[in-house]
């Protein structure tokens, strides 16, 4: 049997950590085995060694499927993905799942949940009971026994240790188990409480360090007063986090609700007995013979844990009891023996998740697997019109997502094609977001035939299956693209869609077909981008002439070229603020030495006012943002669109950019301040860890020019103030996402003709 297995592998997150212990379970079988990555995060947490097994099964080309199984959240399973069956695996927390989970769920031909609650969670929700099927979590238990690596280091810990690994929300029960630890141990008790937390929410450390803090006094105790207390924060590889383990005496997770809970099985894979909730996925492993099962009663989800995750109306959870827990915590540090026994019978019981006895499991029950009916659910499309699915991020908050919601809308407005939606990996469907709610039918409703597959993520899937034929968007700022794109176009790809003509030319001078290249290029929504926008509230931060640069510190967005002109053009005694609009911050772009630079300037009395707001903007602010500007700088050295540039255009914004590289698609010397760009070569042939079909070219604009250029937008406003409405006049014209349509509904037509349904 033929098994594609798709999910993340990788990352810090309990389904990443999962699916290492099923593939390698499955490896471990002999399964004819390939891997879908799914690249959740740009963090890694695994080791050298792991890694490298790892990319065996990563680059291993993906064969067509007998069975096809998806490892992630329910609401982004593939109904499309090729597979004799095809099989979902996820977990949900409270007693029934969100509606969009519940219909991709039913559209799979068996669902593979790890607790007997999930099962009836997703059945309350209107899945057929025979359709689930509830396998527990694998564990890679000879990476946690005892003696499989040192204990953890924890410098502040002392006397009994006891151990909270957990996302800082209020499902995990944090608040429940600090309420406990104020009430079971007083300042000088030999005892010390880890925690090893981090934020799907984004909070820093510090925020957690404040909250903790305030629930402390909140809840009448003294934070300088009180047992001890340590938050760790690091991200830990395999070996740390059995480290981890190995370094504290008891695990506690007085948890709301869980799908599985693989800290705890990870836990008394370590020896450790447990503390935890009797609900949900630990109800069914965890026993007075392992720990202490915390007795609980079933209330409804509260408005502020609502507000921290899409729980649907009417979910309810568990609360576990707190006088419970403060006994169970005296307990165990108390009865040294009683821990040691338990911790015994743990290691035993935990057995039962071993990662081959897990994957033979599996593969026993794929033989079972049959294909359910197809048709349910199925849309009516037209004949004749091409039925198109467009796979990627739709929900998320990044660029590439709302690429992908304008080009939806923009297809369904043009009424040239019958479109589906696939999303990769974003949050969850808002409907009654008025802009979302023309999607919602191509995402819940099926298409009865797909003649060609649109995909656009990043990292670009090459794999083969795709239904129909296969358009590729890829973005790349580096002038030659990497060598596995021209390879893949060669052999899985019908044709490759480019944002702009210098990517486009690139793509050709790389190697790919140039008949099987085609420029169809992005756009910008004239309802949204327009000038007379109120402009964003940016409070006293931001006085005078405001320059403003939107992207990630990225060293190829030029940001510092763009802090040298300014310092060039401008002192302290100029009333001109450059604004920073950084969204790299907690999100696909990795740190850089930007921001000890800004703040240097920032600090610098006789340097000009700088702004850098790095919070979360609401998509509705872009254009306010924009707004408040008087002017747009963006002197990149590679882009494959730059979107911003676009935008602030569209919304009458004079902007200064290279004459070179991407944006000269629709920016001229009519529209936009040109600074003079020289072309560049780098000194290497890879990036990212691709190698490239030759060295990377870029382009690059004079530090002295670009201050001559900011510094006559601020001397001469009116000028550029005209600039601008020239700007916003041709992008609303002639570069609008209707335009973007247009071009891709021309290259759908040769690609299928001759191929459409009747």
């Amino acid at each position: 049997m033929r098994i594609v297995w798709r999910g993340p592998l990788t990352d810090p997150s309990g389904f990443a950590s999962q699916g290492r212990a099923f593939v390698r379970g499955l490896a471990e079988c002999d399964a004819d085995l390939r891997v879908e990555h799914l690249v959740w995060h740009w963090r890694e947490a695994v080791t050298p060694l792991e890694r490298e097994r790892l990319a065996d099964l990563i680059g291993a080309p993906v064969v067509p499927a007998d069975a096809h199984i998806q490892h992630t959240l329910a609401r982004l399973f593939d109904p499309y993905a090729s597979g004799a069956v095809r099989v979902g695996r996820t977990a949900w927390e409270v007693d029934r799942v969100p509606a969009d989970w519940a219909a991709r769920a039913a559209q799979m031909d068996e669902l593979w949940v790890p607790c007997a609650h999930n099962a009836e969670a997703f059945a309350r929700s209107g899945v057929e009971r025979d359709r689930l099927w509830v396998l527990p979590e694998p564990l890679e238990l000879d990476r946690f026994r005892p003696g499989a690596a040192p204990p953890l280091r924890i410098p502040e810990a002392h006397g009994t240790v006891f151990l909270a690994s957990l996302d800082w929300t209020l499902r995990k029960g944090w608040d429940v188990l600090i309420d406990a630890w104020l009430a079971a141990f007083a300042p000088d008790d030999d005892v010390t409480l880890v925690v090893k937390a981090w934020s799907s929410r984004g909070l820093t450390t510090a925020d957690i360090q404040d909250r903790l803090v305030a629930h402390i006094r909140a809840s009448g105790g003294d934070p300088g007063r009180m047992a001890d207390v340590v938050i760790l924060d690091q991200l830990l590889d395999g070996r740390s986090l059995a480290g981890l383990y190995a370094a504290c005496d008891v695990y506690a997770a007085p948890s709301r609700g869980e799908g599985f809970c693989r800290p705890v099985a990870e836990a008394m894979a370590a020896g450790r007995p447990v503390i935890a909730t009797a609900h949900s996925g630990p109800a069914d492993f965890v026993d007075a013979s392992v720990g202490w099962p915390l007795p609980w009663t079933e209330v409804p989800v509260g408005e502020a844990a609502r507000g921290e995750a899409p729980f649907p109306d009417g979910a309810r959870w568990a609360e576990p009891d707190r006088d419970a827990l403060v006994a169970a915590l005296r307990e165990a540090h108390g009865d040294a023996a009683g821990r040691t026994a338990r911790g015994d019978a743990a290691l035993e019981a935990a057995a039962r998740f071993d990662h081959v006895r897990i994957a033979r499991r599996a593969l026993d029950r794929l033989e079972r697997v049959t294909p359910r009916d197809r048709r349910t659910g199925l849309r009516a499309v037209r004949p004749g019109v091409p039925a198109a699915l467009l796979v990627g991020s739709v929900f998320g908050a990044h660029s590439l997502a709302g690429v992908n919601r304008e080009l939806a809308r923009a297809l369904v407005r043009s009424g040239a094609v019958e479109l589906g939606l696939v999303d990769t990996e974003g949050a969850a469907l808002d409907p009654s977001d008025p802009g979302l709610a023309p999607l919602v039918p191509l995402v819940e409703g099926l298409l009865p035939r797909v003649d060609v597959t649109i995909r656009h993520a990043y990292p670009p899937c090459f794999d083969p299956g795709a239904p129909g034929r296969v358009v590729q968007i890829l973005h790349w700022e580096y002038g030659p693209v990497p060598r596995a794109w021209v390879e893949a176009q060669r052999t899985s790809i019908d044709e490759v869609w480019a944002a702009s003509r210098w990517v486009a030319d690139w793509m050709v001078h790389s190697g790919m077909d140039p008949d099987r290249v085609a420029h169809v290029p992005l756009g910008i929504d004239p309802e949204r981008f327009r000038p007379g926008t109120d402009p964003l509230e940016l409070g006293d931060s931001a006085p005078g002439y405001r320059f403003l640069f939107v992207g990630g510190f990225l060293w190829r967005k030029g940001v510092d070229l763009l802090l040298d002109a300014y310092a060039a053009a401008f002192t302290r005694a100029d009333d001109v603020t450059l604004v920073l609009k950084d969204f790299g911050a907690g999100g696909p772009y990795v740190p850089q030495d930007i921001t000890e630079r800004i703040g240097r300037l920032a600090a610098d009395p006789s340097a000009p006012r700088v702004a850098h707001f790095t919070g979360a903007l609401p998509e509705a602010d872009m254009p306010r943002l924009y707004a408040a500007a008087d002017c747009l700088v963006h002197p990149y050295r590679g882009e494959g669109y730059a979107l911003p540039i676009a935008e602030a255009m569209a919304c009458g914004l004079p902007v200064i950019v290279p004459d070179g590289g991407a944006c000269r698609d629709y920016a001229g010397p009519d529209t936009a301040v040109l600074v003079p760009a020289s072309e560049g070569t780098m000194a290497t042939d890879t990036i990212g860890g691709m190698r490239l079909a030759a060295p990377p070219r870029l382009v690059e604009v004079g530090v002295a020019d670009l201050a001559a250029a900011m510094r006559r937008a601020y001397e001469h406003r009116q000028e550029h103030r005209d600039l601008g409405a020239r700007a916003a006049a041709h992008m609303r014209a002639a570069h609008t996402w209707d335009h973007t349509a247009a071009a891709a509904v021309a290259r759908l037509a040769p690609l299928l003709r001759g191929s459409l349904a009747a």
